[in-house]
């Protein structure tokens, strides 16, 4: 199968597909903004600068980095573009661009003509004849910008004149960089990857592109295979071939029991495909209906990666019929037997990577490059034979490996041979420090999927050192960053945290550092109140059986706690309202709550409270005076 050679969420790709250069008073409220509305909805990446006024006559150093990062630059040449010494420094860098090969300039001539950008007369000839005349500009400068000018006149462009539709520009436009961006994809997307190029042709090719039918195709296998990343780079090779596309990350445990989150998978595929967040959705029947009126008459691309639940598929793409012609669905999974109640046309089977593949992403994580260092191949072979071809442990092994010296790859390669994956996984875990460890621990435990910089800043009020145990992490395959900027940690990376925690009883301060087990949740909560100081996460979302929260007048540390979808809670201890660093309280779901108590909230650290869902909640308590951080209600 395949993997990455770094972080496995992280496709490589530019800063920006396309940079737009313009002047504003001529086409920012008309053309300029249909053609980048047109860009976004087609999910290509625009830098379009928005400043009115110029400061000074140098070009700031963001738009340069823009230019500089992006593969396309659209010039839009109108009556007043020189006017502006701004709109020259991007031409002639975006000039300067193009001739080093890096970027492809589309001109479009607004109501100009091509030979007037050319040879700069009239309006044009005006402007530089001020320029020359102004002793602040060099000479040189003015004739850079006249040498841009000319060169961008003489590429053939597109031309806005009074009798041309303005839609069918900006739809040719769309074209020409679409399909760009199709002829360079193969080589953009599977850069960095191992033995992912006849995968994908292989997966392209049971999709049938060219069928107007809809088709669903499975993407199977076990964890650490590899499927994610199969997925994204056929996602990120053909979505362009569709009107609209989504892709759903991490589907895993969201049911039909956690109704809110099936129905905030169903509105960002809405979103996705029909570029409207105000879309409501009152469940997830109503939301099934929406996806499947909505979208019968669009030809999508969606892909639902690891699903573990048949009602995820049932009301995320439940039936061929909710979608247009042409339309595509992928769906990944460790569990084959859940696509047998759907109408899957294909299923691809992910398998280990064999010999040489093996071998290659070895390497790469251990030194850097396709091949072993000398004196060490020997040791190399032996640890890609023991790990065989999951990808994920021969990258957690490569990065455990990866520097050090003779004896300690003997030690390692000694207890590879000793020990399935998931203990070899735990010595990776042993070899990391203190604060990396607690770090690795608490997202484990508490903040998988939470925005980096949320966790970053939990972390650090706990005494942790995040910025360099994250980055640590990372470095050594443990945990990804995705691309909404979320931590993200592999599951049998995940499931050997807990079993960590649970055997051998890890403390920190002298008390457990993170409790996962609900028979040890329970102990602590209700038979060691002593233990509660130190105490400052909980979550209990999801607990059908929670009917009461108990005394937690002793958990004064605590900084979030999580009740989501207790449907039976019917009490909250008066206390909780009285806790001063409590930061996150979340009570969406807790159908059958009344009130939260008669006293006033006198949570003075408090930023969100979440209260939605409810059917009998009558009474919310005053604010006290010094509830001053509350953000999100």
């Amino acid at each position: 199968m395949i993997s990455y050679a770094s972080s496995s969420s992280s496709i490589l790709r530019q800063s920006y597909d396309v940079f737009m250069s313009f002047h504003g008073d001529d086409t920012r409220m008309g053309f300029t903004s249909h053609l980048y509305d047109a860009l976004t909805r087609k999910h290509i990446k625009t830098y379009k600068d928005d400043k009115s006024l110029e400061i000074g006559n140098y070009i700031a150093p963001d738009l340069l980095e823009a230019i500089e990062t992006s593969r396309f630059a659209v010039v839009v040449l109108s009556t007043n573009y020189a006017t502006s010494k701004w709109c020259l420094e991007e031409i002639a860098k975006v000039v300067d661009c193009k001739e080093q090969g890096k970027l492809v300039v589309i001109p479009v001539f607004y109501h100009v003509s091509p030979s007037d950008v050319r040879h700069q007369s009239i309006s044009f000839e005006q402007c530089f004849i001020r320029y020359e005349e102004d002793p602040e500009i060099s000479p040189q400068k003015v004739a850079t910008w006249r040498s841009a000018l000319a060169k961008v006149g003489s590429i053939k462009g597109l031309h806005v004149t009074p009798h041309r539709s303005e839609s069918k520009i900006v739809s040719e436009i769309i074209r020409r960089i679409l399909q760009c961006m199709q002829d360079a994809l193969p080589v953009n997307v599977t850069k960095g990857l191992v033995g992912i190029e006849s995968l994908l042709n292989d997966v392209i090719k049971i999709l049938t592109l060219e069928s107007s039918d809809v088709r669903f195709i499975g993407i199977c296998g076990m964890s650490g295979i590899g499927k994610t990343t199969l997925a994204e780079v056929v996602f990120e090779s053909i979505w362009n071939k569709f009107e609209e596309s989504s892709f759903i990350e991490n589907i895993k445990d969201v049911s039909r029991d956690h109704c809110s989150d099936l129905c905030k998978l169903q509105h960002k595929i809405l979103d996705d495909v029909l570029k409207d967040d105000s879309i409501t959705i009152r469940n997830v029947k109503h939301g099934q209906t929406l996806l499947k009126t909505k979208l019968r008459n669009l030809k999508v691309m969606i892909v639902l990666d690891d699903l573990n639940h048949t009602d995820q598929l049932t009301y995320l793409a439940g039936e061929h019929e909710w979608f247009g012609p042409g339309s595509r669905i992928i769906v990944t999974t460790t569990n084959i037997d859940l696509l047998n109640p759907f109408e899957i046309n294909e299923i691809f089977m992910c398998e280990e990577l064999e010999g040489v593949e093996a071998h290659k992403l070895f390497c790469q994580s251990a030194f850097g490059k396709e091949r072993a260092t000398h004196g060490y191949e020997a040791f190399s072979h032996d640890i890609v034979k023991f790990a065989g071809g999951l990808p994920l442990a021969l990258n957690v092994y490569g990065s455990l490996l990866c520097g050090k010296e003779e004896k300690y790859w003997k030690e390692i390669l000694k207890k590879v041979q000793e020990y399935p994956h998931k203990q070899v996984l735990e010595i990776s875990y042993a070899r990391l420090d203190g604060d990396q460890q607690h770090t690795f621990m608490y997202i484990a435990c508490f903040l998988k999927g939470m925005d980096v910089n949320l966790v970053k800043d939990m972390l650090s009020n706990i005494g942790l050192y995040p910025e360099c145990g994250i980055t640590d992490l990372v470095n050594k395959f443990l945990i990804t960053i995705n691309h909404d900027d979320c931590l993200w940690m592999h599951d049998l990376l995940q499931q050997m945290c807990w079993e960590i925690l649970h055997k051998e009883s890890q403390r920190f301060g002298g008390k457990q550092i993170a409790i996962k087990y609900h028979k040890d949740v329970v102990d602590i909560l209700l038979s060691k109140p002593q233990d509660l100081p130190n105490l400052r996460y909980i979550n209990l979302a999801f607990s059908k059986d929670l009917t009461k929260i108990p005394d937690l007048t002793s958990a004064q540390n605590l900084v979030k706690l999580n009740l989501e979808g207790c449907s039976k809670l019917n009490k909250l201890h008066k206390s909780v309202l009285l806790l001063k660093k409590l930061r996150y309280l979340n009570l969406n779901g807790c159908t059958t709550l009344q009130s939260l108590g008669r006293s006033n909230m006198e949570m003075e650290a408090l930023v969100t409270l979440l209260l939605s869902g409810y059917s009998t909640l009558e009474y919310i308590p005053n604010f006290g005076q010094n509830m001053k951080c509350i953000e999100h209600l």
